[in-house]
C-alpha cells in the first residue's frame, strides 16, 4: 500500500515532501482540505509497513512552513507489534505537515484524526 491521504486515519509508508508536493497540504496529499484550519490528531499507529523487517531509525512529522517538530519515534530494529500513541487533548491541530524516516525504517504510520 503507499500513502493515502483520504481516509482516516491517514496512512503513510512512503517519506512526504513539500518540493514533491506530498506533504499534507500537497497536491499528491491532503489537498481536498485547503482552506480548513487542518487537522487534530487524536492516535498515531506505528508499526511493521509490510512482511520486511523494520529497520532502526527515527520517524519524524514536521510542520514544513515554521519548521517545527510536532512528532517524533524512534522505530526499533525488528518491530513486530504497533504501537498506538493517544494525542487526545495533546497538541493543536496540524496545519500542514511532511512525515520522513518512515521508507528508511520500513513502517507505516497511520493518522487517527478530527477536523
Amino acid at each position: 500500500m503507499s500513502n493515502v491521504f483520504s481516509q482516516n486515519p491517514v496512512y503513510i509508508d512512503a517519506d512526504t515532501t513539500t518540493g514533491a508536493g506530498t506533504n499534507w497540504r500537497g497536491t499528491s496529499g491532503g489537498s481536498q482540505f485547503v482552506g480548513k484550519i487542518g487537522i487534530r490528531p487524536e492516535k498515531i499507529v506505528i508499526g511493521p509497513s509490510s512482511t520486511t523487517a523494520t529497520v532502526a531509525g527515527i520517524v519524524t512529522i514536521t510542520e514544513p512552513n515554521a519548521s517545527q517538530n510536532l512528532f517524533s519515534f524512534v522505530v526499533p530494529t525488528g518491530m513486530v507489534t504497533p504501537v498506538e500513541i493517544d494525542l487526545v487533548g495533546a497538541e493543536p491541530g496540524w496545519h500542514d505537515f511532511v512525515v520522513t524516516g518512515a521508507t528508511a525504517a520500513k513502517v507505516a504510520v497511520q493518522i487517527f484524526y478530527r477536523v
